[in-house]
């Protein structure tokens, strides 16, 4: 038994299990064996200094799992059970440096082995006691704070880099990181007691109450209602958000979310004009197994909202998404945020201690020796944080991975956090794609186009440690024999589904600083104008971009970024970037960005839009580039990202500002020539308009460098060239095409725009 296996057995012991899954810890005299094995291991501690309940309840979870040879006839060696005292010591010796913690979790650092452990008491007494998962840090509210904390120190970092040298290596960066994650942090007065109530958050000088912002915000709207009478009604955001009390009556179901909505705007069955022109929507029917309906070939749509204009369009909820919970072996899911107390109310993830679970999520912002580890936890759910080389970043994606029972595997790439209003109240975007068994494992090959995709995920999975937890999960869960899903030889298993039928590129960014081309095509831009130039997804010469960006969070828009960003969709490569003149006018990207009288006359007003930020994008010079991004659904802000891309022949340029007209006869082509050709592209995923989500390319460097800060993650198709304006419009989320900003629209900013005040 390795240190590993010994601290996680430790690390899951907790009546924080249901008693279903989790036998209590015998009373002494039920189990003389495991009474005599308790006693000889523990008899050099003191009764008046050790909690002798809290070993005995670690001490049992390794006898369940594990029992020493000597006392239960198993053969293994006798070292295991001194292994068993040290680690009983260590738990002992954490447990006095935190006297109000009651239940331990493990900490798995990241060394060559994955033998550095760190022991963190991170539930309170009365968290363990609960018969419920662990309540998450981050609250609903935590996003828009995390959000602007990002973009500030980003904005930051931007204009100290405009003003200064070029950026420090990631080298310097990693090694400081490092140094800092592998020296265990001394014990904090706070840390040591960690009170169940949200945290306050640190914004420069500045203190911010989460749970006060709440409890204003509900204030705030319920005036507003009340002073706009039984003639306008307006749903409030209490009946939006109200959650049931904890009961026998908690919603169950595959669509309960759609069937309790307060409004008529669920989904219902679409035209099938609709569906032929989208590039990711069948007609249907769509085949079913245990597990629910699933969709083999890609399917693309909007969240089911509560709120809205009714709509012809399919939708998903968060539990069709999920698929039924009796099915499901093994769920690996990514979020920026995660509000667990609506995930389990509404039963939207089965529990962790029945389907083992490994969430991938940013790490606590004043637990910096947390950063790029993975944590235990006593419900049977892994955390993996990922690491960040900088503080200017965020973990932003938004992906699962759900193995079935069925043996069908189902990817989901999304641009929803885990949190309520991303599913109910606002915009968001979900592509789904369901991977069937093949009868052998096939290896999978670099040279296989579509092979590219589970290749980048097995990538990304090892670089942020998947492949550590789940080799514990495999060791630890009581229902891991499920899992038929392993980690080993890079994600070798991964060879054991149907990759044909992938239509996507993935595009991931990773936080580092690439140096050299090659580096470079891996993430972020670089990986995007990869992509397009492999697929030859890029304009002819007789044609250019007609492209427009809407997000919910906006970069720092400078020249330079602006034209390479611009040069890169185009498909060039950072080669061609090297001897590029310097641009003196900004590229003509539509940015998709609502104003503040949008989101005034939004269905929930101003405190709707507390996940949307401008802060410095918009000014003088860039007020041409901007468009106000109305929902299709009307009255809904918008929290999506999505990149349409469409070419055009350079004299005939479409769109708002400049009226159609007649090619010239030298740039016509031939309708069969036109037949089956690419005619545009669309993105969409966690990536938001800015440079520390897509990198910022340095040529001056030689060799050239890229340094990106986020983690994100999405999807880039094509569009058929004899219909590509019509499958965007279907596609967006948002009315085409969008209106220019008039003289007096200023964009919203949730940190300005509350006073009223434009982010020039």
């Amino acid at each position: 038994m390795d240190e590993d296996e010994v601290a996680s057995i430790l690390g899951e012991s907790s009546s924080n299990y249901a008693a279903s899954a989790r036998p209590a810890v015998p009373q002494r005299g039920e189990n003389r064996a495991f009474d005599r094995y308790f006693d000889e291991t523990t008899a050099h501690y003191d009764p008046s200094e050790v909690d002798f309940q809290e070993l005995r309840r670690a001490a049992w979870a390794t006898w369940r799992i594990n029992p020493p040879a000597n006392f239960s006839g198993n053969d293994r060696a006798d070292e295991d059970d001194d292994e068993l005292a040290r680690a009983l010591a260590l738990s002992a010796q954490e447990h006095f440096s935190r006297p109000t913690s009651r239940q331990p979790s493990v900490t798995i650092g990241d060394g060559d082995e994955d033998d550095e452990l760190r022991r963190a008491i991170a539930l309170s007494e009365e968290e363990a006691r609960a018969p419920k998962r662990r309540k998450r840090d981050e609250t609903p509210e935590e996003e828009r704070k995390m959000l602007a904390e990002a973009m500030a120190a980003s904005l930051a970092e931007s204009e100290t880099h405009s003003a200064g040298p070029s950026r420090p290596s990631t080298q310097s960066s990693t090694s400081t990181i490092k140094d800092k994650s592998t020296t265990p942090a001394p014990a904090s007065a706070a840390q040591q007691s960690e009170p169940v109530t949200a945290p306050a958050l640190r914004i420069g000088g500045q203190i911010i109450d989460r749970a006060q912002l709440e409890r204003e915000r509900r204030e705030r709207q319920a005036a507003r209602q009340a002073a706009s009478g039984a003639s306008t009604p307006i749903p409030s955001i209490a009946s939006v958000n109200s959650r049931p009390q904890p009961g026998p009556a908690r919603i169950s179901g595959m669509s309960s979310i759609a069937s309790t909505s307060t409004s008529s705007a669920g989904p219902s069955a679409p035209r099938a004009s609709q569906s032929a022109i989208h590039p990711l929507q069948g007609s249907g029917p769509f085949p079913n197994d245990a597990a629910g309906e699933y969709y083999p070939d890609g399917e693309l749509r909007h969240v089911a909202l509560k709120i809205g204009e009714p709509s012809t369009e399919r939708t998903f909820s968060p539990k069709e998404v999920v698929g039924k919970h009796s099915q499901i072996s093994l769920i690996i899911m990514s979020s920026y945020v995660i509000d667990d107390m609506w995930i389990m109310e509404k039963e939207i993830l089965p529990p962790p201690e029945d389907v083992p679970t490994i969430i991938v999520r940013p790490h606590p912002r004043d637990k910096q020796d947390y950063n790029g580890k993975i944590q235990a936890h006593p419900n049977g759910e892994m955390w993996a944080y990922p690491k960040m080389t900088s503080t200017f970043g965020s973990a932003h994606m938004k992906y699962y991975w759900i193995l079935y029972k069925t043996g069908r595997l189902r990817v989901v790439i999304s641009t929803a956090n885990m949190v309520d209003y991303d599913w109910e109240e606002i915009e968001n975007t979900v592509f789904v794609q369901d991977f069937l068994p093949l009868p052998t494992i096939r290896p999978l090959r670099a040279d296989n186009r579509t092979h590219d995709f589970p290749l980048q995920f097995a990538h990304l999975f090892n670089h942020t440690r998947i492949d550590t937890a789940l080799r514990n999960m495999l060791r630890l869960h009581p229902n891991a024999s499920h899992i038929k899903f392993r980690p080993d030889d890079n994600f070798a298993d991964m060879g054991k589904f149907d990759w044909s039928k992938v239509k996507v590129r993935l595009v991931l960014s990773i936080p580092q600083t690439l140096t050299g081309h090659d580096e470079i095509a891996k993430y972020g831009m670089g990986r995007l104008s990869h992509v397009l130039n492999e697929e030859g997804w890029v304009p002819g010469n007789d044609e250019k971009l007609d492209v427009e960006y809407q997000n919910s969070s906006l970069g720092n828009y400078k020249i330079d970024w602006l034209d390479k960003f611009h040069a890169m969709i185009l498909g060039k490569t950072s080669q061609e970037l090297m001897n590029r003149p310097k641009p003196k006018e900004l590229p003509d990207i539509r940015v998709l960005y609502p104003t503040l009288a949008n989101v005034e006359q939004s269905i929930l007003g101003k405190e709707g839009g507390g996940t949307m930020f401008c802060k410095k994008a918009f000014n003088n010079t860039t007020r041409h580039l901007f468009r106000d991004a109305r929902s299709k659904r009307g009255g809904v802000l918008m929290h999506s990202k999505m990149l349409i891309a469409i070419f055009e022949p350079k004299e005939n340029r479409l769109g708002v500002e400049k009226s159609a007209s007649t090619p010239k006869k030298s740039v016509k082509r031939k309708v069969d020539e036109l037949k089956d050709d690419v005619g545009g592209w669309v993105y969409v995923g966690s990536h938001n308009f800015s440079s520390a989500a897509w990198g910022n390319i340095n040529v001056k460097k030689n060799p050239p460098t890229e340094s990106i800060n986020n983690y994100e993650i999405g999807i880039v198709f094509p569009l058929d060239r004899s219909n590509a304006r019509a499958a965007a419009d279907r596609i967006a989320p948002y009315k085409r095409p969008a209106l220019r900003y008039t003289a007096g629209d200023v964009p919203w900013d949730f940190w300005t725009g509350t006073d009223e005040t434009p982010c020039l």
